[in-house]
């Protein structure tokens, strides 16, 4: 299993400072300086959206000119190879493909006009006639020495990289915690049950 950036919603105050922190640090590396992560909100709860640098890689699968690489183990975007075509952000299970910026490739793909009927997809209806748009997916910060500036960034600290051994202890906690308070649980009702 591959690292990725893992979001804890009841930490998550939604402030967007892993959104900016994120864009910034591209920027500063002369790159796209759009954040590859999305902030969820609604009424009750607030989450970050990243990439979960999955091995299978259905974006990559998609992918018909070759613009999403693995490298290592982070996922990573060829920007001038982009064309702007969206089917990775359509393949994505988890919605953390974002096409958001104006492309850097030369006009090879396809041009899309507004979608002709109510049942297109949102993404294509999102794009005018002429414009291509590269894709931003979460690189886990591959070019900076200190890794996600997402995570640092995170006042409540609701954002954390993870990996396999990481998920195999917070899982068997949860485990762990959930058989402590099923106890706690039959505890109580058997000596409500005693004394009745």
């Amino acid at each position: 299993m591959n690292r990725f950036v893992i979001v804890n919603p009841h930490r998550c105050i939604g402030c967007d400072a892993c959104a900016v922190a994120c864009s910034e640090s591209h920027r500063k590396l002369a790159l796209r300086p759009v954040a590859r992560l999305s902030i969820i909100k609604t009424r009750d709860v607030s989450a970050a959206v990243t990439c979960h640098q999955c091995e299978g890689s259905p974006c990559m699968a998609v992918c018909p000119a070759d613009a999403i690489v693995c490298d290592g183990d982070r996922m990573q975007v060829v920007e001038d190879l982009c064309t702007g075509c969206l089917l990775c952000a359509l393949a994505c299970p988890f919605g953390a493909v974002y096409p958001s910026m104006p492309s850097s490739s030369r006009p090879r793909g396809v041009l899309f006009g507004r979608a002709s009927t109510a049942r297109s997809s949102g993404l294509l209806r999102q794009k005018e006639t002429g414009d291509y748009s590269c894709v931003a997916v979460c690189d886990l910060c591959a070019k900076t020495a200190d890794g996600p500036q997402c995570v640092k960034a995170c006042p409540t600290d609701a954002l954390q990289v993870v990996d396999q051994a990481s998920l195999e202890v917070s899982s068997r906690e949860k485990r762990l915690g959930a058989l402590e308070k099923m106890m706690v649980a039959m505890r109580a009702g058997g000596q409500g049950g005693a004394r009745g």
